[in-house]
């Protein structure tokens, strides 16, 4: 199974699933119907989920990735020695660090660059690899699948003070303790908080 998130909604690739209300479902759908999937969507708000089924998934995913430019990037969930989780405020929305992979680096070195970068937050360690997450945005009219690996990482400190990247948009950083509060919960977005939700107790 494939996940990747479409304007904020996910679409899924799978052999069989239980479609839900508000779901919408195509059986082997074609090329044309993939490239339609972002306009679908911008159009018809009340579609929650988009279910992809297929009996070969993996040959969907690569007809549906073949459509898109891809961009490779890593990012962090932080946690400190409280037990806090670092939190970006980016362009009006709560989010994680992240950003794109650098040619002469490993994603692991992005992944903590990127958190250093944006949050001014260093003595990193890298614990596991949560998950990879895929979402699709168009630049200067190119479609773009940008694939993320994220990491659990620990910081070798307390209530360190982050210092906002203010050219790449974040105005606050803020570590939180869970469970994390509704201000935060309704205000990011429907990929990060599946991710949040993966670490462990």
């Amino acid at each position: 199974m494939y996940e990747v998130y479409i304007l904020n909604r996910p679409v899924i690739f799978t052999e069989n699933t239980e479609a839900k209300q508000n779901d919408l479902v195509f059986h082997e759908p074609s090329k044309k119907q993939l490239q339609e999937l972002p306009n679908l969507l911008r159009h018809d708000t009340a579609i929650k989920t988009v279910i992809l089924e297929s009996k070969n998934v993996q040959m969907l995913w690569m007809n549906f990735c073949i459509l898109y430019k891809e961009v490779l990037a890593a990012g962090c969930v932080v946690e400190n020695q409280d037990g806090a989780f670092l939190w970006i405020e980016r362009n009006t929305r709560w989010d994680l660090p992240k950003g794109k992979v650098e040619p002469s680096e490993s994603i692991e070195e992005a992944a903590t660059r990127e958190v250093t970068e944006e949050t001014g937050i260093d003595r990193l360690s890298l614990r596991s690899h949560l998950r990879t997450t895929y979402h699709t945005y168009e630049e200067d009219g190119i479609p773009i699948l940008k694939t993320t690996f994220w990491f659990h990482a620990f910081h070798d400190g307390s209530n360190t003070t982050g210092i906002p990247q203010s050219a790449e948009g974040i105005t606050d950083v803020q570590w939180k303790f869970r469970p994390f509060g509704d201000e935060l919960l309704e205000n990011t977005y429907p990929s990060i908080l599946d991710l949040v939700s993966s670490i462990p107790d």
